[in-house]
């Protein structure tokens, strides 16, 4: 077939879309003309909360995922590392390819990635980014050139964003200093946090009654407006804080539970600020230390049985694994 004859069949096509004879054709030449035989020109406009903007010594690649400036999907690794360069770059909607010798390419994606029974490894990577990059929502187009399209409804508005700054600013203006260790000020803002705040328990019994349909306890922003927390609002609040002093950190995943893993003194360690605010039938105050810094080797001689919220996926966290 000549390259005009091409050129006439694709603009058929693109006038009379219901010529479907030479679809899967034109489909092949476009991708293989137009997308393989070329580089994707896709940036990534990065945010203010990208790891690469917060602060040099911070990783932006960790085992799990890592950053990419290849857009054409060739595996299911480089699929996931897609959509974390894409959500630590604090996009709202971005495009990438499906390469055409990655046939599972669109089954992954909404089988797996998408898909919450089968992996959940979307919210894995949700875990990975700062907090305000973080999703509540995502839809995904694909269409038959391999064009993914991926919009993204993001966890906080820039409004929320706002507010939680400030707050977490005016407490380090409170408690921090110049001449403070790293663990010096963790230990204050943990202190700081759980006197401040109480456990959200009424909630966390029914997630879905329709009295707390407009409650944020699963966010920094809930935290600080509402002064009750789930995990998800102290361990969020707690990567910000450490984001803001320049610690590497992410989110783990437990059995519907989540805390913190941060690296400090060359070593990943464990924060559950939720663990250290227990609750007590007499409504009485506590402030605990024991899952404060501490490494996966003291959690896991902690961790009760396989039906703990601590227990984690391995293949997912590596990073706890280096200290065991």
């Amino acid at each position: 077939m000549t390259k005009r004859l091409l050129i006439k069949i694709v603009i058929v096509f693109a006038v009379f879309g219901s010529i479907f004879i030479y679809r899967e054709q034109i489909a092949n030449f476009l991708l293989n003309t137009f997308i393989y035989n070329r580089d994707i020109d896709i940036t990534v406009e990065r945010n203010e909360f990208s790891r690469h903007s917060l602060n040099k010594d911070l990783s932006a690649d960790f085992e799990f995922v890592q950053i990419t400036d290849d857009f054409v999907a060739r595996d299911f690794s480089h699929l996931l590392n897609i959509f974390y360069t894409m959500l630590d770059g604090g996009e709202i909607e971005f495009y990438f390819y499906c390469s055409e010798s990655y046939s599972e390419c669109q089954n992954d994606i909404f089988g797996k990635v998408l898909n919450k029974d089968n992996g959940n490894y979307l919210s894995y990577i949700n875990n990975f980014v700062h907090p305000f990059n973080s999703y509540s929502s995502v839809n995904v187009i694909a269409n038959n050139f391999g064009r993914i399209t991926v919009q993204i409804t993001k966890q906080y508005s820039s409004e929320q964003i706002e507010f939680v700054l400030n707050e977490i600013n005016l407490i380090k203006e409170k408690l921090i200093t110049v001449d403070m260790g790293d663990r010096e000020k963790i230990k204050l803002f943990h202190d700081y946090i759980i006197n401040l705040v109480d456990y959200d328990k009424d909630r966390a019994q029914d997630m879905n009654d329709p009295r707390f349909r407009d409650s944020y306890t699963h966010t920094a922003y809930g935290l600080f407006k509402e002064r009750l927390a789930l995990c998800g609002g102290f361990s969020e609040t707690m990567a910000i804080f450490l984001h803001s002093i320049g610690i590497n950190n992410y989110l783990i995943t437990g059995v519907a539970h989540v805390w913190n893993l941060i690296y400090i003194g060359e070593e990943w360690l464990h924060i559950d600020v939720t663990w250290n605010n227990p609750l007590t039938t007499s409504g009485e105050k506590f402030l605990l230390h024991d899952w404060f810094l501490i490494t996966t080797q003291r959690l896991m001689e902690l961790v009760i049985d396989e039906a703990d919220e601590h227990s984690f996926n391995p293949n997912i966290f590596i990073e706890a694994l280096k200290n065991s």
